[in-house]
Order: structure tokens, then sequence, then C-alpha cells
């Protein structure tokens, strides 16, 4: 019995055994297979260089008429990207598209609908870097039809963004390409000031989830010519979108926060708005902003309380002001951040 079951251990094991040498064999064999293939594509890159030079620097327009091998073709397709990565100048970017146009557009077409989720996304980032404006109709038609995974539809919408692509803006806010806070921060990353300039204009007619990424990119990329359009709907405003505004007013280094912080009841605001709030009235280093600061030290919110002790410190009399607090203070939260802050700066030796 022992021996039996020992017997089928064995085998097991020997199975096993001859499995992976199979699989180490296989994987071993392939990843020959794709050294040379890549070896001999850089090859053909190093024989053809000279020759895509000499079509976009030069004009020579042989390269258009020859036929390549396979490798041959792969090599080109590289080239034209590596030059498109850094070209400059529009005449040689036409050059490059026309290329593209006339040996490329076809493959892309098929791969754009490949099984391989890798096959087609590569081939919607070369249709961006050729710029291959003529394929846009055929990608809206195509994928009209099926499924788009969240970075198809980002990449998608990137590439009608750059090419701007008529209704552009009524693409980006349809509700069935809606992508992530983060995928249209990107997309506005990429848009020229003209087209962030009608995102703005028509900032009402697009849904909150598209309305606070602008928000943020104006704040991010300090569009300070923005600061009016944000004043503006700030006052109408509530909730997130209104911490946006106010964090993207901080992040331009806005100033005029006295002006209208008065009729801001403070407290119907949530925490997130008083931090905001702190750091604005942090940034005027005026004295008025300190009564309204000194009012933070007192709030239920740590951060809050932190960052409104913080900034009293930098305005010019702020840290007598912090003294005072410290000792006529009723509040024991705001006596504690006094006295913390003040250790901090220097003004007072621990206890």
């Amino acid at each position: 019995m022992i021996s039996s079951l020992v017997s089928i251990v064995l085998v097991i094991i020997l199975s096993f055994f001859i499995l992976l040498s199979i699989l180490f064999i296989y994987m071993l064999v392939t990843k020959m297979i794709q050294n040379s293939l890549r070896q001999k594509i850089d090859q053909h890159k190093e024989e053809l260089r000279a020759k895509v030079f000499e079509y976009l620097y030069r004009q020579n327009q042989d390269i258009l008429e020859q036929e390549w091998s396979g490798k041959q073709w792969k090599a080109m397709e590289e080239l034209f990207s590596d030059f498109a990565d850094v070209v400059q100048g529009d005449e040689v970017q036409e050059r490059i598209t026309l290329f593209a146009n006339t040996h490329f557009m076809e493959k892309y077409k098929r791969n754009v609908l490949h099984r391989r989720w890798s096959i087609r996304m590569n081939s919607l980032y070369a249709i961006e870097d050729f710029q291959l404006k003529s394929m846009v109709p055929y990608l809206l038609n195509t994928y009209e039809k099926r499924t788009l995974s969240q970075e198809e539809r980002r990449q998608l919408l990137k590439i009608l963004v750059r090419f701007q692509t008529n209704h552009w803006e009524e693409l980006v806010k349809e509700s069935n390409w809606r992508l992530s806070e983060f995928m249209y921060r990107s997309l506005l990353g990429v848009m020229t000031e003209r087209q962030f300039q009608e995102m703005v204009t028509n900032f009402d007619a697009f849904p909150e989830y598209i309305q606070l990424p602008v928000l943020d990119m104006i704040g991010i990329e300090g569009k300070r010519e923005f600061m009016p359009f944000l004043e503006d709907i700030l006052r109408i405003s509530s909730g997130e979108k209104k911490i946006r505004i106010l964090k993207a007013l901080n992040e331009l280094g806005y100033s005029k926060v006295l002006e209208w912080i008065g009729h801001v009841d403070l407290k119907e605001s949530s925490w997130e708005e008083r931090l905001m709030l702190s750091k604005l009235l942090g940034r005027t280093n005026r004295k008025e902003s300190l009564l309204i600061l000194t009012e933070f030290l007192s709030d239920t919110n740590y951060d809050v309380r932190n960052n409104a002790a913080k900034y009293i410190l930098s305005i010019e009399g702020g840290a007598n002001h912090l003294h005072q607090v410290l000792e006529t203070s009723a509040d024991r939260f705001a006596r504690d951040m006094a006295e913390e802050w003040l250790q901090r700066g220097g003004q007072i030796r621990g206890r």
C-alpha cells in the first residue's frame, strides 16, 4: 500500500517536472524568436533611417513608392513614430501624416477592431501620433457599435479633442462616454487655449463630473485669467463644487477673500470649505484676517485649527496675537493650538 502511494507521488512529481520543462523550453524558444525579430527590426531601422530623414527634411519622396518586407514595414512604422515624437514644424508633420495615410491606415482600421486590447490601444496611440484625421469618421462609426474600455474612450476622446473635430465638446459630455476624473483632467490638459476657453464659456452646459476637473485644471495650470469666472460661480455654488473653486483660487494665489467672506455663513459651511478659507485668509497677509482665523482656532476639525494657527503666525503681528489667544481664550482647543504653533515658531519654550 505504501509503495503504491509512493509510486503515485513520484509519477505526479515527474509529470509536473516534465510539464515545467516543456513550459520552460517553450518560453525560452519564444524569447529567442522575439529577440531575433527585435534585432532584425532594429537593423532595418538603422538601414532605413537615412531614407526617412531624406523624405522628412529634404522632401525626397522615393520611399512613398517603394515596397518593403514585413520586418521593414515594422521598422518604418517605428522610425516614423520616433520622428513624430520629436518633430518640429508643420511641414514635417504633414509629410509624416502623408506617409502614414498612404501606408498604415488600412492596418490601423483592422487593428482598432482586434480582439487584443493592447493592439487596439497601440493603434489609437499611433493614430494620434501620426495625426490621421481622416480616420475620425471611421473611428466614430466603428466604436458606436461596440463596448469600449475606459482607456479606449479616453484615447478616442483625446484624438477628437487634439484633432479639433467638429462637435468634440458634445462627445466629451456624452454620458455614455463618461470617464474618471483623472482621465478628464488628462483630456483637459491637451486642449488648446481656445478649446479650454470653450469649456469655461459653456461651463453650465456640462455635468458636474466634468465641471469639477475643469475647476481643478484652472488651479493646476495656473490659469489666472479665469479668476473672475471663479469669483462669479463661487457665489452660486455649494458642496464639492464650492470646495474645488476655493482650492483653485488658493492655487492661483487669490488674495481678495476679505472682500466677500463677511457674506459667508461659516457655521453652515463644511470643514473642507473652512480649511480652504483659512488658507486664502493666510495669503492676504493682512491683520483683518486675524479675527476670522481666530474663530477657526476653535473649530471642531483639527486641520482647520492647525491651518488657522499656521497662517496667523505668518501674518505680521501674528505671534503677538497667538500669545493673546494663549493667555485669554476660554477655548481649550484654541489655547492648545496657539501654544503648539508658538513653540514651533520658537516664540515660547515648551512647558
